[in-house]
């Protein structure tokens, strides 16, 4: 009998298109939707004020697009994923109440958003069950990237990521023969002085390329330390460029003056070199067997993590 139950058990996929004849799955929909904005709504509120606001979080609008996009490009799969619902799910509902009550008490606002995505999972694995959320955990997990870090985190990763790129842009600078001196985070040159403050650290470019290598390793075939390599190689790549940007700087500074180097150009340098990094981590794609995406079709093991 048990067997009967599963190879029957019902699809979400296909109670949304017998939705007219059978409401209830639609009523519960709207119902789940409904408590998860009462009880989310100003962390999503927040986190949209966040990205709007901040720099280094620009990129937090395109993260659940993209993770929308890994489970519209698992559809066959999932189509085919039997639906049993698993109570221990219950627990990591119960759980990130408890962390989202202790984020709103101490006003850690990272601890709320850390709940959401608790609560995605323990969701998933009350209504859809394990196989389900198994298919389902890597865009859910990608979702971290939207969120935000603790103040006092974010602080010490610029300050050493701004020590990191002032170091190797000043290396490469004298070894092409700018002469300049270097006190603290500010280099002074003949026609006056380049300070390297916070958003010139690299961590907007950092944050940004480590979910788009993330999201290139959800579509890299081959095994799994194939995309490990992926996500990995995001890290030197934004180091390294945000290190060439500032050697720019340091060189137009040198040769056409602070004003020059300061203007115009500081902005559009950021464009440029993230473009750089972005085809750094297509090199990294194709040189680990990744030049062609993976199928979206439901036959291949390879389909999603």
């Amino acid at each position: 009998m048990a067997e009967g139950l599963e190879t029957t058990a019902p699809r979400p996929l296909e109670a949304l298109r017998a939705g007219s004849s059978h409401p209830a799955p639609a009523i519960q929909g709207a119902a789940l939707l409904g408590l998860l904005a009462a009880i989310y709504g100003r962390t999503a509120a927040v986190l949209w004020a966040t990205w709007t606001t901040n720099d280094n979080y620009s990129h937090g609008p395109l993260v659940p697009v993209a993770a929308l996009g890994m489970v519209w490009s698992m559809r066959a799969r999932l189509r085919d994923t039997p639906v049993r619902p698993d109570a221990r799910g219950i627990g990591l509902v119960a759980a990130a109440c408890l962390l989202e009550v202790a984020g709103l008490r101490a006003d850690v606002f990272a601890l709320q958003g850390y709940s959401l995505i608790l609560m995605l999972y323990g969701l998933a694995l009350v209504f859809l069950g394990g196989a389900w959320t198994r298919r389902l955990a890597f865009p859910i997990a990608y979702l971290a990237f939207m969120l935000t870090f603790p103040p006092v985190v974010i602080q010490q990763l610029s300050y050493a990521l701004k020590e990191i790129a002032v170091r190797l842009a000043t290396h490469a600078a004298e070894a092409l023969g700018v002469t300049f001196q270097r006190r603290g985070m500010t280099v002074y040159l003949a026609s006056g002085a380049l300070r390297v403050d916070n958003p010139c650290s690299g961590l907007r470019s950092l944050l940004a390329l480590l979910a788009t290598g993330a999201a290139f390793a959800f579509f890299q075939p081959g095994a799994w330390w194939r995309r490990a390599c992926l996500v990995a190689a995001a890290i030197p790549i934004a180091v390294a460029s945000n290190a060439i940007r500032l050697t720019a700087l340091l060189l137009v500074g040198h040769y056409a003056g602070v004003a020059v180097a300061t203007g115009p150009f500081h902005d559009g340098s950021g464009y440029m070199v993230y473009v750089l990094a972005i085809l750094g981590l297509f090199a990294v794609r194709a040189a680990l067997g990744g030049a062609a995406p993976r199928p979206a079709a439901a036959g291949a093991k390879g389909d999603g993590p």
